[in-house]
């Protein structure tokens, strides 16, 4: 397939939401936001590696360890190939050399996260297509401050928008002020939120064309 064709095709999510959303269009970044324990952490793996993964996957942890990373999408079926799967592990913990992890000492070290965004997309062959993850922006606020994150978040998205990626990346909007949940929500082409009403999980989604912002349940 021409690179041209790959880019033009959006990114199957394989029935993952509950809604009328097959695919999601290349170039997007999606901010997947809710308190813990709502299913958001899941989420953001499932969209990440769909029932059927077929594309080349970088993620970017600042809590969970390099492990854990991985184990999450073993469990979604996804083969941890080094030619096609990365994760840049700034959560601080030690491991054994890992030919598809970059180690950054901590997420207060953006430029290294930076550095190793770009060595790990490089080392899968730049590809056409890619999915991004980012656990999470909330656990990255713990070690910068506000404007420093902002800056670094938007710079990625745009990475990832122009390359033709499919970003995906998670907040905890309880544990910030609405100040800066609304801001950092500005960044992002679209918003799933999750909520948890009188023991009923539910979901809605802002602005995918089409899709009404409605909240409808996610028995997830």
């Amino acid at each position: 397939m021409a690179e041209g064709d790959a880019q033009s095709e959006g990114y199957p999510l394989c029935d993952v939401l509950p809604l009328d959303v097959d695919a999601l269009d290349p170039g997007m970044n999606v901010l997947v936001s809710g308190p813990a324990m709502s299913g958001k952490r899941d989420l953001v793996f499932d969209l990440l590696a769909p029932s059927e993964p077929t594309d080349p996957i970088v993620v970017m942890t600042t809590d969970d360890p390099a492990p854990r990373i991985h184990a999450e999408f073993e469990d979604r079926g996804v083969r941890i190939d080094p030619e096609t799967f990365r994760v840049v592990d700034a959560s601080g913990a030690p491991g054994d050399d890992d030919p598809t992890v970059h180690r950054v000492n901590s997420p207060a070290d953006l430029t290294g996260m930076g550095v190793a965004f770009t060595e790990a997309v490089e080392e899968v062959d730049s590809p056409p297509r890619l999915r991004l993850g980012f656990v999470s922006i909330s656990t990255l606020l713990q070690y910068v401050d506000a404007e420093r994150a902002f800056s670094f978040l938007h710079v990625l998205s745009r990475r990832t928008s122009a390359a033709g990626y499919l970003g995906v990346y998670s907040l905890d909007p309880t544990t910030h002020e609405d100040r800066f949940v609304n801001v950092v929500t500005s960044i992002f082409d679209a918003a799933i939120e999750l909520r948890e009403e009188d023991g009923t999980r539910e979901i809605r989604v802002r602005g995918l064309p089409g899709v009404a912002a409605e909240w409808t349940e996610f028995p997830y």
